[in-house]
């Protein structure tokens, strides 16, 4: 049995569903800008990956009214996901065959930060009777399930940065263990809060705002200038089936989640990763593996590429462990430089870009990348797309503090 895709949804700085996204990301466009939904003058950094979604313009205002912004772009993500892959839950699927993965890192701080002021200044009887159910990181898991009639297995993932792949990787082990036949997965994140975003400040991996830079510059993935992530906003979401499920009800097959790996470092609880990247090197061997692939099957790798020195060096000693000299052959990006690390969407994102790239033969490039950093022996895309013939294999990379690691392996 294999376990194919049919289906994409996104909310994204880039705009509304996967079109604008690939777009943007083959394009190298610059996507990134300063914070505008709130004074981020004293932070660390003031730029970011904005969303521009109306939530009040695409979802009931009773609704938006009760949930946090996380929730609004997971919930509108996810219908357009199941929209293309002309899926109805109760029609084509009954409700219990149909499941729900999702991954998310801060949970909805927006909504949770606005009545904690009102708690601190006014009294509990000012905060809203929803604050327990809109702020907590499962809540668009409940509400996907509820907006669609849902009623087979749903779970939420989180994993830091990793937490999308292993949204991914639940939905493939949930139809592989005959438990659903239909997984919307994905993730979403809305970290567009003073709270929010100081959380991210406060872990470390965010980059530090310099005057020699714009905002759009800041997210250096592999250059020589890099020093953290630029975070963004945004859902992405996949429905997931098995392909006979797929073939049988006449689907278009947008790829396949051919195979997968998951390790843990467990090497220090407040450092990213090991040193050696042999233990991410595995996760990667791992999932080309179960595809019944090698590296020189291997098309193309779309890094986790987060921009902290570290990462970006152990990440490509990981894939030298994993491929030996084919990883010098490899073209590697990490196009979410463009748009903004999407945290617990980043994967989703990831795979989506992946995906298309397949059927495009195109591998879009890392923006920002003018100076390759030292340590980094890899084929990097940057610059310009490139177009490779024959890119039937593309390995995604993921991490996540404290060492959780999540490599997924995408056939054409």
């Amino acid at each position: 049995m294999s376990v194919v895709i049919t289906g994409i949804g996104a909310v994204t700085p880039a705009g509304i569903g996967i079109d604008p996204l690939w777009d943007s990301a083959r394009d190298g466009t610059p996507l990134v800008g300063a914070i505008d939904r709130f004074d981020a003058s004293e932070y660390a950094c003031d730029a970011a990956g904005q969303a521009g979604f109306d939530a009040r313009a695409e979802l009931p205002s009773r609704f938006v009214k009760r949930t946090d912004r996380f929730t609004h772009l997971s919930v509108h993500a996810v219908r357009q996901a199941l929209a293309d892959a002309r899926v109805t839950v109760g029609d084509q699927v009954t409700p219990e065959r149909t499941g729900v993965m999702v991954g998310n890192i801060l949970g909805g701080w927006e909504f949770a930060e606005r009545e904690l002021r009102h708690l601190w200044t006014d009294g509990p009887r000012a905060v809203s009777p929803y604050q327990a159910t809109a702020w907590f990181p499962a809540a668009p898991q409940g509400n996907i399930c509820i907006d669609q009639g849902i009623k087979g297995p749903a779970r939420t993932y989180v994993a830091d940065r990793a937490s999308g792949a292993y949204a991914l990787i639940g939905a493939a082990e949930s139809l592989l263990r005959d438990r659903a036949d239909v997984v919307v997965a994905g993730g979403v994140e809305a970290p567009l809060s003073p709270y929010g975003w100081l959380c991210m400040e406060t872990s470390g991996l965010g980059a530090k705002s310099r005057g020699s830079l714009a905002p759009h510059e800041l997210y250096r993935p592999f250059d020589a200038g890099h020093g953290g992530s630029v975070f963004g906003e945004g859902a992405v979401f996949l429905v997931m089936e098995r392909r006979e499920h797929a073939e049988r009800r006449g689907a278009t097959i947008i790829g396949e989640l051919a195979g997968w790996g998951v390790t843990t470092d467990g090497y220090m609880p407040y450092y990213t990763v090991e040193p050696t990247g042999q233990v991410l090197g595995r996760a990667m061997r791992t999932a080309t593996e179960r595809a019944g692939i090698t590296g020189a099957d291997l098309g193309a790798v779309f890094a986790h590429g987060s921009g902290i020195p570290f990462e970006d060096v152990t990440e490509g000693y990981a894939l030298h462990e994993a491929f030996g000299p084919r990883a010098r052959q490899l073209p590697v990006t990490a196009p979410k430089s463009g748009f903004g690390h999407l945290l617990g969407a980043a994967a989703p994102a990831d795979t989506a870009l992946a995906l298309r790239a397949m059927r495009e033969g195109v591998v879009p490039p890392t923006v920002n990348l003018d100076r390759r950093a030292p340590g980094i022996d890899l084929d990097l895309v940057a610059g310009s797309a490139r177009q490779v013939s024959g890119l039937e294999h593309t390995l995604v990379v993921s991490r996540g503090l404290g060492g959780v690691n999540a490599c997924l392996l995408l056939r054409r």
